[in-house]
């Protein structure tokens, strides 16, 4: 049995301007792939990509590897790199079945990756590729935030999505989605999804997992997957929550449920009773954090550092968050901070800001090297509207030429009582290796202000407290202020007075 594997993820945020290219990417070829996946190259050993291979192996089957690249959310991608890995992962296809007939297709996908233009990347990824291998089961493994298209459900036949915001279940998701591949061939089924879009847009922040209204919906989509009295399980029930900062025609929620053919009038009831119960439910949608303003945000933070004696307080610089696309150089929390300097100041320890995107100021800190003071300016490079160069007078404490995956070189300056990081590559300030590689220990300092929205796991589980700064920038999390011109109206909560009723 011989499964075609393989990927194409990113989340792609069209208010972002950078234009997400091949020196953006991680991208793994052919045979190399398979073994580096599962060596956990490329950050890649949880990514849904490694359940998948995994599963796979673990079952017997032949695992035909193509091609698997993936980025950090930026800008749209760009047109010519989306072109050319998508030709190479067709010629290698066209390669494999010369060697012999491919049984399934099984692929890591994100969903929501948008192309320079406007395309609807996976759509036509594997629109494409259905028509080099008609007729055969194809599943795919999604982000919760990926946005269902016309096009996806007719190459797909069924879809495993997330269930955990942040995502910590993107290697089990690979797991259910090779699963059921897997299911449909052992019995001879075929494979079916039923699907409700529901036209509202959720903002990242508002939809954790932990939480109600999202806590209660995963549990009804896990209870779909056991089978009860009366009722077949279904293959994998996902809520598909799409991505708000994708300024598209398709942008919506969609309840996807799959099973086989002969399930498919429960795959369609339950479809409808979930979209029902979520749209029942949308106004239950709300940060789970203390937020406000940048301002407000760092004055909260301030009182509980300086009067509570809280530490370490975190503030998410939200509207900047490169996890989310953003541009990672907004400068509103920034401008904030330095406005505030003597509240700083008066701090016990450095305040912590993680951080900018910057190649120019990691350039200059480079040159300068360790212990040097230097004139920089940080941000404003690629968000002009949200973003200013802001001019600092730093000494350089520390150098990293070459971190992670997307080998980014990292600074840390000091600016009077704040520590901050800058980086040469648009990656994740949530990445829990960041600051220890700069020698940063964040649960040692007072306050810590991080590019993010909720907090990872690695910060949520040292704060005392956590506030999330309704920032400006190309993640703006209230979306009522976002100027979008492609989103279909009306839609929810744009248009809060709105009926809808599922089909």
């Amino acid at each position: 049995m011989r499964i075609l594997t393989g990927g194409f993820s990113h989340e792609s945020n069209s208010l972002n301007p950078i234009i997400t290219g091949e020196e953006d990417f991680v991208v793994l070829r052919s045979d190399n792939m398979t073994g580096d996946v599962i060596a956990g190259e490329a950050a890649l050993s949880r990514h849904s990509s490694a359940g998948i291979i995994e599963t796979l192996k673990r079952e017997g089957a032949d695992v035909v590897p193509t091609v698997l690249a993936r980025a950090v959310p930026n800008g749209v991608v760009a047109a010519s790199f989306y072109r050319a890995i998508k030709a190479e992962l067709l010629d290698r296809t066209r390669e494999a079945l010369k060697q012999g007939p491919i049984d399934g297709v099984c692929l890591a996908l994100h969903g929501s990756m948008k192309v320079e233009g406007g395309l609807c990347a996976e759509g036509d990824l594997c629109g494409a590729l259905r028509r080099i291998l008609p007729g055969i089961p194809f599943t795919a493994a999604l982000d919760m935030h990926a946005t269902i298209t016309p096009a996806l459900l007719r190459a797909v036949n069924a879809f495993a999505g997330y269930k955990t915001a942040p995502h910590v279940d993107s290697y089990e998701t690979g797991e259910r989605a090779a699963g059921m591949l897997l299911k449909a061939l052992a019995g001879g089924k075929r494979l079916y999804t039923a699907a409700q879009c529901i036209p509202m847009m959720i903002a990242g922040e508002k939809s954790e997992s932990a939480a109600e209204p999202m806590l209660s919906l995963i549990a009804a989509c896990e209870e779909l997957e056991r089978a009860a009295p009366g009722r077949p399980a279904m293959l994998a029930a996902s809520l598909l929550l799409g991505f708000p900062w994708a300024d598209c025609e398709h942008n919506a929620v969609t309840v996807l449920v799959s099973a086989f053919e002969e399930d498919r009038d429960t795959a369609n009831r339950e479809a409808r009773k979930l979209a029902g119960e979520l749209w029942r439910r949308r106004g239950e949608f709300k940060f789970r954090t203390e937020y406000y303003n940048s301002k407000e945000a760092l004055a909260a933070a301030y009182t509980a550092v300086l009067e509570r004696g809280e530490r370490p307080v975190f503030v998410s610089d939200s509207g900047d968050n490169p996890t989310g696309g953003a541009t990672g150089d907004a400068t509103e929390l920034l401008e904030e901070l330095l406005a505030t300097m003597d509240q700083v100041d008066r701090l016990p320890g450095p305040l912590v800001y993680s951080g900018f995107y910057d190649a120019p100021a990691v350039a200059a800190c480079v040159k300068a090297g360790e212990g040097a003071e230097i004139d920089i300016t940080l941000g404003g490079n690629w968000d002009k509207i949200n973003g200013r160069k802001i001019p600092l007078r730093v000494t350089v404490k520390k150098i990293v030429p070459d971190f992670g995956p997307y080998h980014s070189a990292l600074a840390l300056v000091r600016y009077r009582n704040t520590l901050i990081s800058v980086t040469s590559k648009h990656i994740g300030f949530g990445d829990e290796n960041l600051l220890p590689a700069l020698g940063v220990n964040a649960a040692d300092h007072c306050l810590v202000v991080v590019k993010l929205g909720y907090l990872e796991p690695c910060f949520r589980s040292i704060a005392a407290r956590a506030i999330l700064a309704t920032s400006r920038g190309c993640s703006n999390e209230i979306l009522e202020s976002v100027p979008y011109r492609n989103v279909r109206r009306p839609i929810y909560p744009l248009d809060p007075g709105m009926d809808w009723q599922p089909r």
